[in-house]
C-alpha cells in the first residue's frame, strides 16, 4: 500500500520508511533507527546521512506530484500517495514518430511497453498525468511519438486508440484511431 494523501490523512515517518524499503506503508517491516528525512528523499537511495536502513532509489514511476524531488526544503508532502512499487499497465503497440494516422493502421506490433495508469489499457487522460516506460520496473521512458495501443498476449488486438508521448515520457494526448 502506498503512502496516504497528505491532504486527507497524516503521514508517518516510520511508515514512510517502510514504504521506501518496498515493504509497504502499512506493513510491520522492521526499520532500524535512526530515520533521516534526507535519506528517505535522496533520489539515488542509500543512507549517506546515517539512517539505520539503506533505501532503494526513489521510484520515478510515480507521478511527479507524488514523489520527492530530492531538493531542500525536505517536506513530507512530497510523499503524498508515493508508492515504492507502483503498478504499471502493459500494452503492445505500433509506433510512429510523427502522426497517429501513421501509427493506427493495423500492423505487426512491436513489443511490450508499460504506462503508469494502473486501471486502463489506454490511459484515462492525456494531460501529462501518466508516463510510459520501456520496462515494468525501469526508469527509461519510451521514445516521443505516437503509439497505437494493442492488448498484450499471443494475439494482440487493436484497442482502436492511440496515445502521444512527449520527450520526457509523459503521455500528452490520447484519441481514437
Amino acid at each position: 500500500m502506498a503512502c496516504p494523501n497528505v491532504a486527507t490523512d497524516e503521514i508517518s515517518m516510520l511508515k514512510t520508511a517502510r514504504e521506501r524499503t518496498g515493504a509497504g506503508y502499512t506493513s510491520s517491516f522492521s526499520i532500524t533507527n535512526p530515520i533521516y528525512m534526507s535519506d528517505l528523499q535522496r533520489l539515488t537511495g542509500g543512507n549517506t546521512s546515517g539512517s539505520g536502513n539503506s533505501y532503494p532509489a526513489v521510484n520515478l514511476g510515480n507521478p511527479v506530484s507524488n514523489r520527492p524531488d530530492g531538493q531542500n526544503p525536505l517536506e513530507f508532502a512530497e510523499f503524498s500517495q508515493y508508492d515504492q512499487n507502483p503498478q504499471r499497465t502493459a500494452f503492445m503497440y505500433n509506433y510512429n514518430s510523427s502522426s497517429y494516422q501513421n501509427a493506427c493502421p493495423i500492423a505487426i506490433v512491436f513489443d511490450t511497453y508499460y504506462h503508469t495508469d494502473p486501471n486502463n489499457l489506454v490511459p484515462s487522460s492525456g494531460a501529462g498525468i501518466y508516463t510510459a516506460y520501456t520496462t515494468q520496473t525501469g526508469t527509461t521512458v519510451v521514445s516521443a511519438g505516437y503509439y497505437a495501443i494493442y492488448t498484450t498476449g499471443n494475439l494482440p488486438v487493436p484497442s482502436g486508440k492511440w496515445m502521444q508521448v512527449g520527450n520526457n515520457g509523459l503521455i500528452i494526448g490520447i484519441g481514437n484511431c
